[in-house]
């Protein structure tokens, strides 16, 4: 039943993050330009172009665009756990789901689009999903890590008002006797609480 819920949890969190990935895309009308071979079939262009401009980049704007765009996208698994070991596993799993299928369809030698976009830009490609990978990762732990312990020191705060909520306005000098208000005299002991003296300044 665990494992069921925590890859249903980890299935949702991924179409939410693809689709703000894709709203994002749309919006700043993103694209990683692929120059294609005349013989790559139309639909394996528009496969391999439609993957490739979620994860790849190699100038300025793209490095730019890449980088707000999945650091935003992680702060959902952030937000809802508030926890880094969850929060990381998430947003690794949306990464690298991703990257595996542009990968896979982009360099694979069945499917390779040309030999000299292979040779030229596997390399930096790669090392860019890499260093991104291990921002995503590092950005995930600090982030979640700060929400938990503010949590943490929340709910600690609340626990000590709480506890001096509970505490008695007055005790009984004699018997013990708590009051949450302060009356003259002890109802069990009938010990005056009150001196005269405090009396005459009230």
């Amino acid at each position: 039943m665990k494992i069921s819920s925590f890859f249903k949890k980890k299935t949702i969190s991924f179409v939410i993050q693809f689709f703000l990935l894709t709203l994002m895309i749309f919006l700043f009308n993103y694209s990683f330009i692929i120059e294609f071979d005349q013989n790559i079939a139309i639909e394996q262009r528009d496969i391999i172009q439609f993957l490739a401009n979620y994860v790849l980049f190699r100038d300025v704007n793209g490095i730019i665009f890449m980088y707000l765009a999945w650091l935003v996208v992680s702060l959902l698994p952030i937000l809802i756990n508030q926890d880094p070991k969850k929060a990381c596993s998430i947003n690794f799993l949306s990464f690298f789901v991703l990257n595996f299928f542009v990968y896979i369809f982009l360099f694979n030698e069945d499917m390779r689009v040309t030999s000299d976009f292979f040779t030229l830009n596997f390399v930096p490609l790669l090392w860019n999903t890499i260093i991104l990978g291990i921002v995503i990762l590092i950005y995930s732990f600090l982030i979640s890590l700060l929400l938990k312990k503010r949590k943490s020191s929340q709910l600690e705060k609340k626990a000590s008002d709480l506890l001096l909520n509970d505490k008695p306005l007055m005790v009984c000098p004699n018997c013990g006797t708590e009051f949450d208000s302060i009356p003259l005299y002890c109802f069990k002991c009938n010990s005056k609480l009150i001196t005269d003296e405090a009396e005459t300044n009230e």
